[in-house]
C-alpha cells in the first residue's frame, strides 16, 4: 500500500505541477493579451485624435469647395456656365474686343477658346494699362469655368499712338451629367 500511495502521491504532485504550470502559462497569455489590448486601445485613441483631425480638414475642404463650386453646379449645363461666363466678360470688359471661337469637348473638360483684345492709348495708358491688369487678376480668379490664360501680348500700333494688348486663354469646365438624361437612362 506504501508503494501504491507514494504512487498516488507523485501523480497528484505531477497533477497540482502541471496545474500551477498551466495557470502560469495561462496567466503570462492572459498578461500578454492584455498588454496587446492596452498598445490598440493606446492606437485607437492616436488613430482617434487622427481622424478627428482629418474630419476637421475634410469639413475645411468642403467648405472652401462650396466657395468654389457654384450652387447650381449640378442643374446647369457646362454650356451655359461658359455662355453666362463669356456675357459677364461682355459686361466687365465693355471697352474690350472680345472673341470667341466653337465649344470644344476634350474627355470630361469643356472648352472655349477666348481672344480680348484692348487698345491702350498714350494719353491714358496709366489708367488703361491698370484696369487691363486688373482685369488678367479677374480672368486669373474665375471658377467654374475657369479661365485658362496660354498669352499675354502687347505691342505698339502701326500708328504708334496706342498699345494693342491681347490676351489668349481659353474658359474650361466639366462635363455634368444632364439631369433630363438620367431620368431617361433609368427608365
Amino acid at each position: 500500500m506504501a508503494k501504491n500511495s507514494s504512487y498516488s502521491c507523485f501523480i497528484i504532485s505531477g497533477i497540482l505541477f502541471l496545474a500551477v504550470l498551466s495557470g502560469a502559462v495561462i496567466s503570462k497569455r492572459y498578461a500578454n493579451s492584455l498588454h496587446d489590448m492596452h498598445k490598440k486601445l493606446q492606437t485607437v485613441k492616436m488613430n482617434q485624435a487622427l481622424m478627428k483631425e482629418a474630419v476637421i480638414d475634410m469639413e475645411k475642404t468642403m467648405t472652401d469647395l462650396k466657395t468654389i463650386v457654384p450652387s447650381d453646379f449640378g442643374t446647369k449645363m457646362p454650356e451655359d456656365r461658359i455662355f453666362t461666363a463669356i456675357d459677364d466678360l461682355k459686361f466687365r470688359m465693355k471697352d474690350y474686343e472680345i472673341n470667341v471661337a466653337n465649344i470644344g469637348y476634350n474627355g470630361e473638360e469643356v472648352n472655349m477658346p477666348v481672344t480680348i483684345k484692348s487698345s491702350i492709348s498714350r494719353k491714358t495708358a496709366t489708367k488703361s494699362y491698370a484696369g487691363f491688369v486688373n482685369n488678367i487678376g479677374y480672368l486669373q480668379s474665375m471658377s467654374f469655368p475657369f479661365f485658362s490664360i496660354s498669352s499675354i501680348s502687347m505691342k505698339q500700333s502701326q500708328d504708334k499712338v496706342s498699345v494693342i494688348c491681347e490676351i489668349r486663354g481659353t474658359l474650361k469646365t466639366i462635363k455634368t451629367e444632364d439631369r433630363g438624361q438620367r431620368i431617361e437612362d433609368r427608365r
